[in-house]
C-alpha cells in the first residue's frame, strides 16, 4: 500500500506540474524592427584632404614615369634612326666602292681587248 501511495503522490506531483506549465502564458513578442539610414554617410574633412592629397600624389607619378617613359621611347628612335642612317650610308659607300672597282675592271677589260 505503501508504494501505491507514494506512486499516486508523485503522479499527483507530476501532472500538476504538467498542467501548471501549459497554463503559463507566455509574454508576446514583438519583433524589433531595424531602422533604414537614408542618410548619406559624410566623410569629415581630414579624410577627404587625405584622399585629395593621394590622389594628386598618383597623379604627379603618373605624370613623372609616363614624361621618363616619352623620353625614353624618344631617345631609342632616335638612335635608331641614328644607327640606319649610319648602315645606309656604309651600304651606300660599299656600293659605290663596288661600282667603282667595277668599272675599273670592265675598263681594263676593255682597254687589253
Amino acid at each position: 500500500m505503501k508504494k501505491t501511495t507514494l506512486f499516486l503522490i508523485v503522479l499527483l506531483v507530476f501532472s500538476t506540474m504538467l498542467i501548471a506549465g501549459c497554463t503559463q502564458q507566455t509574454p508576446e513578442v514583438k519583433p524589433v524592427t531595424t531602422p533604414t539610414v537614408t542618410a548619406k554617410p559624410t566623410l569629415p574633412p581630414q579624410v577627404n584632404q587625405t584622399v585629395a592629397n593621394i590622389t594628386e600624389k598618383t597623379n604627379q607619378t603618373v605624370a613623372n614615369i609616363t614624361e621618363k617613359a616619352n623620353q625614353s621611347a624618344t631617345n631609342i628612335t632616335e638612335k635608331a634612326n641614328q644607327t640606319v642612317a649610319n648602315i645606309t650610308s656604309q651600304a651606300n659607300q660599299t656600293a659605290a666602292n663596288i661600282t667603282s672597282q667595277t668599272n675599273k675592271t670592265v675598263a681594263e677589260i676593255v682597254n687589253k681587248t
